[in-house]
């Protein structure tokens, strides 16, 4: 009996590796820009070692702070960076998808759930948005990994695995605070059921969280840059409106439109698991707290539709945890049926756009940028997305910001209030306000209808040459800067700090 459910373990595993696999295989280019940018810090490290500065985003904070929130995820790459970048990216997005499917299937064969390995593949089909999210590859799948064994070791009140997956967070994912909370709705749990709490968890993820901090090579500033994307992205900039910040569509809500067309699934299965674990709290305090996380989950995600990439998982797993209860065996099909038939054309339709993406700077265009824009250049750019795919581009050079235009903000308001509306609303004489207040020589962004003034308004301005115009990119030659202020000024290549 023994040896056949290692069996039955170990072809699960093998399924559940080649679904994440897969799905990387089916994309052309990863989907988001933001995995070049990890490509690249991970070619970074491997040159330059572990990261105490950040030297190509000058204007960044994380130029003089530097904090890597995403420090495994960026070692995992290491070992890839000689390989075609798009290359590495699918082989370390489909590890980290088949670490976050994994994770759940030993969470639910730990419990019992019957046919443990479909649940831990059905979030996947529960919530197309979420098939796009994990199509990304990026590092919060290690993240629901981790917080799927957090919740799990701190309801079962296993020492061990809940001690490693919290010192793990810090390495992991910027909100590595997450296992406290976790260990929270654990003990809610439990109180409701049993009617006592046991501190001793709390102390189990606080002192290896703590610990996680400590041997982090950027632990204090990984402190000071959990408080900005707290506050100063999410509170302050996406919850508050902050003007002028471009964060991305992430971090926008739902509308009532796409909660109807997306998320009516992971509702409904939440609040089943709600009734159905309510019942046996008493008895089973670890379904009530997967039901509890995913109800916090799906709240965050109404301010957020980020959040959507733990309230599926989370949802599903507590509907499957709740359905060891249920008698009517035929409800379950039922249900999975019912889900399929509201999630096939959405499921279909982001399959596609995963093979929209291409590389936007294919090896000719890189082999022309390199040999214009020297080694060291300062190059102004129009926004920061795209910052991943010029650094893999054009190394040692130096650009605006990447991972986040807040970053900047809190660096120079008033600097970072000119860059974000050059492009917008482009003074006289721009391209000489460029060369004298960020010390760039090259201007390099992606075509964009709001910019059309900006390219039209370089194009004529004294000593301006034009090096490349495509359908993708506008590349403009400034020439030479009267001064290079602020943190554009150091001449050649740069070099991290040690």
């Amino acid at each position: 009996m023994r040896a056949r459910s290692t069996a039955e373990t170990a072809a699960w595993a093998l399924v559940l590796v080649a679904v994440s696999a897969g799905i990387q295989a089916w994309t052309i280019a990863p989907v988001d820009a933001d995995m070049a940018y990890h490509v690249a810090v991970g070619r970074l490290i491997r040159e330059h070692g572990i990261l105490r500065s950040f030297p190509w985003t000058p204007f960044s904070w994380l130029a003089d702070h530097y904090a890597d929130k995403e420090l495994l995820y960026h070692l995992l790459l290491v070992p890839l960076a000689g390989l075609p970048w798009i290359t590495a990216a699918k082989i370390v997005g489909a590890l980290s998808g088949a670490v976050a499917l994994l994770a759940l299937y030993g969470v639910l064969r730990a419990e019992g759930v019957r046919l443990a390995g479909l649940w831990a593949l059905f979030p996947l089909v529960a919530c197309d948005a979420f098939l796009w999210r994990f199509g990304l590859g990026r590092s919060f799948l290690l993240s629901i990994a981790l917080g799927a064994v957090v919740l799990w070791a701190a309801a079962r009140e296993r020492a061990l695995p809940l001690a490693v997956a919290s010192a793990l967070y810090p390495w992991t994912y910027v909100a590595w605070f997450l296992p406290l909370a976790l260990a929270g709705l654990a003990e809610a749990a439990r109180f409701l059921g049993a009617g006592r709490v046991r501190w001793r968890t709390f102390a189990l993820v606080a002192g290896p969280l703590a610990l996680g901090v400590l041997l982090h090579p950027n632990g204090w500033n990984l402190l000071r840059l959990t408080w900005i994307v707290s506050v100063e992205v999410l509170v302050r900039g996406a919850w508050g409106g902050r003007e002028g910040l471009d964060l991305g569509l992430e971090f926008l809500p739902f509308s009532a439109e796409q909660w109807a067309r997306w998320l009516l699934a992971c509702v409904a299965m939440t609040l089943a698991a709600l009734a159905l674990s309510w019942r046996q709290r008493r008895a089973d305090p670890t379904g009530l707290a997967f039901a509890l996380a995913a109800a916090a989950f799906g709240l965050l995600t109404v301010r957020s539709a980020r959040f959507n990439e733990y309230f599926v998982p989370f949802s599903v797993a507590a509907f499957a945890l709740a359905s060891r209860h249920l008698r009517r065996r035929w409800l379950l099909p039922a249900a999975a049926a019912a889900t399929l038939a509201y999630t096939a054309v959405p499921l279909w339709e982001t399959m596609q756009g995963l093979r929209r993406r291409t590389d936007l700077i294919p090896p000719p265009l890189v082999e022309t940028l390199q040999q214009r824009i020297p080694p060291g250049a300062q190059v102004y750019t129009c926004d920061w997305g795209t910052t991943g795919l010029m650094m893999l581009a054009l190394p040692e050079r130096r650009f605006m910001v990447a991972l986040d235009p807040t970053l900047f903000y809190v660096k120079d308001p008033e600097l970072y209030r000119l860059w974000f509306a050059i492009p917008r609303r482009p003074p006289p004489e721009v391209a000489q306000v460029i060369r004298s207040r960020f010390g760039a020589r090259f201007v390099m962004c992606l075509w964009d209808q709001p910019y059309r003034r900006f390219f039209d308004q370089l194009v004529f301005e004294p000593g301006v040459q034009t090096v490349l115009v495509d359908e993708e990119w506008n590349v403009y030659d400034l020439g030479e800067p009267e001064r290079a202020p602020g943190p554009g000024a150091a001449p050649g290549p740069p070099a991290p700090g040690r």
